[in-house]
């Protein structure tokens, strides 16, 4: 990351060990598309489950003295595995490509095949992730029931698009 508000908006400064742990990725990976991918995966993926208020508890700030909640560690080591693929899916999404002076240019002579085989290989880290999330929502549900307050969303989205209109399930 270029800048240190992005760089602190992060869950994980560190997403290239973690992917590590959890994707196959290759050890000379771009530490600066990790972070961005990781950026938009959370901020995205993550923050439409859980809400901003739940995704602020699993950020921690370097500067802060305020202790941090034992609910708040678990929460946030909950979202790890969910955070890693759906970064990784992010990357295969975004970073399949490379665009340069002469325009968009795809790792292989074959760019169409390479993009359906990377769109695949994201649906499927997308499906891993929301797998995670699972968990992630029945502890949320369950400081729920204790808290009183509702504080997550659907796991996926009540809207789809057919022929170019919105439908939603509430219609």
């Amino acid at each position: 990351m270029y800048t240190g508000i992005n760089e602190n908006s992060l869950i994980l400064p560190n997403i290239v060990d973690a992917l590590a742990d959890y994707c196959n990725i290759q050890q000379d990976i771009d530490e600066t598309k990790c972070k961005s991918a990781q950026l938009i995966a959370q901020n995205i993926d993550i923050k439409r489950v859980i809400g901003e208020d739940n995704l602020k508890r699993c950020i921690v700030d370097p500067a802060s003295i305020t202790p941090v909640s034992d609910a708040d560690k678990q929460l946030k080591a909950l979202i790890i595995p969910a955070l890693c693929f759906y970064t990784y899916s992010r990357l295969l999404r975004l970073y399949h490509t490379v665009f340069t002076d002469s325009g968009l240019i795809s790792a292989s002579e074959d760019g169409a095949e390479d993009r359906n085989a990377a769109k695949a290989l994201s649906n499927e880290a997308k499906s891993v992730a929301e797998d995670f999330m699972v968990d992630v929502l029945s502890f949320l549900e369950e400081e729920f029931d204790d808290d009183g307050e509702q504080q997550v969303g659907k796991l996926v989205p009540r809207i789809q698009v057919f022929g170019g209109g919105e439908w939603r399930a509430s219609n």
